[in-house]
């Protein structure tokens, strides 16, 4: 090192400690020396005033000498020197760009605890928007804790790097707020990016995906300030602040950053996760400021105060919520090809029930749901018939849909949500159109071969549902004759068979593996399960069921227990071949005793009355 840079050097030679302030540094050497002040070293360079003692302001020309007068080499000085870039828009923290914006170098500012550790200025206390210690996990302090003193800590004076430049007040007595444990893993990786410790570095940089793991450390903390405002819009302005006081920041400022760092994991479908969790809570106040807020971060990208790599990554992450309008549909969209109901949709898509992510379209900001994800529901909808309309249409009972559905007969069709209960059954009509067709086909034109009507065979079967579904199976598979008489009612009503002799076929038994639990049918059907014609089932409705409205389901369950329970006299005057009004006086004669007008036990019944058990 040549004599000729400085007029002179320092006695003793300190060692630089590694992540020191070079400020710290030549006031620690200044105190060490018992200099009255840090110009006295700094004046050395000819290039700085003595109101302006701070070697952060020395130019490559300056730091050589600085580092001659210091007895250290110029790379020290110039690894812990903010050397300002030849486009003057970007300064050195130790090897790591970062914006000019992001260091202060006016003020002193300290954590007492790190201090009473080691008394040297951290380099990373320079950051402005992170006033916080990576070692204590306490915000910074910058006053003196002297209550007759309170002055803010400068870089004049040289009592010590743990002493007020004043009052020599041990600045280790200062109270600091410790820093949440919820916000410390965030602010740790955060700190990380541009952390002196290339392990510190190395680490955090693990955790970046791909599309941000060649950035430098001081654009990713660029990025980290521009998303702030998405988490709270206040650190807006006070990013705007070049006097930041350090209750803002502890406030609004290092919550809203370290709320960023999932952002940055999880770029970049994490931010616009959280934008649209957002905006499916909904409301002014909730979604209405983070949508306003994220908007505004999408239209700045091209604002000159951002690094041109900082831009570069905004507009991708604008064209990719572009790109992403044709790969989702809208709720009203959805509305259109299911047929749904649109609150119940959009409740879902809050849930979380329909997955969704942010788009942008033209200039609004809306939540779409996935395309591929819901493709079932998105297939433009088919003509569905409910439970009951298909039964009307088919003239069967309504369980005997849901047979048939069993059995693969007619295509279950899936009850859009918010139209009635989810549970509830429908078939395609084109499904069940063509199993009417193929019925039809197999029924012969009545000429008097087949006299009795199905519907009256059927009442000969009690105390369970009727097997209506394997019924009209065999007879479009041609495995039973059966013909069909003109007239406008359903076809089902309209089919006759040869005789009741047929009730003993394997057709005419009961379903196989149908599973009933939380099945429900409707009174009327079950008036047909116990034989009782609808006009009269109204005067038995209230010893059955109880009082309750007119219009209501049963489950299936139930209306077994009844069928099982009770028998009629409609069907013990068919099985008995009575006339309807005698058997009342028929089963009293046999001591079978009425539970109810036009009911009796049907246990009693068939074990008394002989004959009842003959079909």
């Amino acid at each position: 090192m040549s004599a000729a840079l400085s007029s002179w050097r320092v006695t003793r030679v300190l060692p630089i400690i590694p992540g020191e302030s070079l400020d710290g540094y030549v006031a620690r050497v200044a105190a060490a020396h018992h200099m009255p002040r840090m110009a006295k070293i700094t004046e050395v360079t000819g290039d700085i005033q003595s109101d302006r003692p701070h070697a952060s302001f020395c130019d490559d020309t300056g730091l050589e000498i600085l580092a001659d007068c210091l007895g250290v080499s110029p790379e020290i000085t110039r690894l812990h020197s903010p050397l300002w870039s030849p486009d003057a828009r970007m300064l050195n923290l130790f090897g790591t760009a970062v914006p000019r914006e992001f260091l202060q170098f006016s003020y002193r500012r300290f954590s007492p605890k790190a201090l009473s550790m080691s008394a040297h200025h951290r380099g990373l206390w320079q950051v402005r928007q992170l006033p916080i210690c990576t070692e204590t996990w306490e915000y910074l302090e910058e006053h003196c804790p002297n209550p007759c003193c309170r002055r803010r800590q400068i870089w004049r004076r040289t009592a010590g790097i743990d002493l007020c430049d004043y009052c020599a007040e041990p600045l280790t007595r200062a109270q600091a707020i410790p820093v949440p444990e919820n916000l410390r893993e965030c602010l740790g990786m955060l700190v990380g990016l541009i952390h002196h410790d290339p392990d510190r570095r190395r680490i955090a940089r693990c955790h970046l995906p791909p599309d941000l793991a060649e950035l430098n450390g001081g654009h990713l903390l660029e990025l980290a300030c521009t998303l702030a405002p998405v988490v709270d819009r206040r650190v807006t302005s006070l990013f705007g602040d070049r006097s930041l006081c350090l209750d803002s920041a502890r406030n609004h400022v290092v919550p809203a950053l370290a709320a960023t760092w999932p952002f940055l994991a999880g770029w970049p479908g994490a931010i616009e996760q959280h934008v649209a969790e957002k905006l499916n809570v909904g409301g002014r106040e909730k979604g209405g400021s983070t949508r306003k807020a994220f908007y505004q971060v999408l239209c700045d990208r091209d604002d000159p105060r951002l690094s041109p790599v900082v831009q570069k990554v905004l507009s991708q992450l604008v064209e990719r919520c572009r790109a992403a309008r044709l790969s989702g549909v809208t709720i009203a969209e959805m509305t259109k090809l299911t047929g749904a109901d649109r609150p119940t949709l959009l409740e879902m898509r809050k849930a979380g029930k329909l997955p969704s992510f942010l788009a942008l379209d033209g200039i609004r900001l809306q939540v779409l749901v996935d395309r591929e994800a819901v493709a079932p529901m998105l297939t433009p909808k088919k003509p569905r018939l409910r439970l009951v309309h298909a039964a009307e249409m088919l003239g069967t009972p309504t369980y005997a849909i849901r047979e048939l559905a069993h059995l693969g007969l007619v295509a279950v069709a899936s009850v859009p949500p918010g139209r009635g209960d989810s549970q509830q059954l429908a078939v395609c009509r084109d499904s069940l159109e063509a199993f009417h067709g193929k019925l039809s086909r197999r029924l012969i034109p009545s000429k008097g071969g087949y006299p009795i009507r199905l519907t009256e065979a059927m009442r000969g079967i009690g105390g369970y549902s009727k097997p209506w579904a394997r019924v009209l199976e065999a007879i479009a598979e041609g495995d039973l004759a059966a013909s069909s008489v003109d007239g406008d009612e359903p076809l089902a009503q309209r089919i006759t068979v040869r005789s009741e002799g047929i009730l003993s076929l394997e057709c005419f038994q009961q379903t196989k593996g149908m599973d009933w639990s939380g099945c429900m049918v409707t009174k009327s059907d079950l008036a047909e399960i116990m034989n009782i014609s609808p006009p009269h089932f109204s005067r038995h409705s209230e010893f059955l069921l109880g009082p309750g409205p007119a219009f209501r389901e049963i489950t299936m369950d139930t209306a077994h227990e009844l069928a099982r329970r009770y028998i009629s006299t409609s069907e013990m005057s068919r099985k008995l071949r009575l006339y309807r009004r005698a058997v009342g006086n028929f089963a009293r004669i046999h001591g079978v005793k009425p539970q109810a007008s036009g009911l009796f036990s049907r246990t009693e019944a068939e074990q008394l009355l002989p004959g009842l058990l003959v079909s």
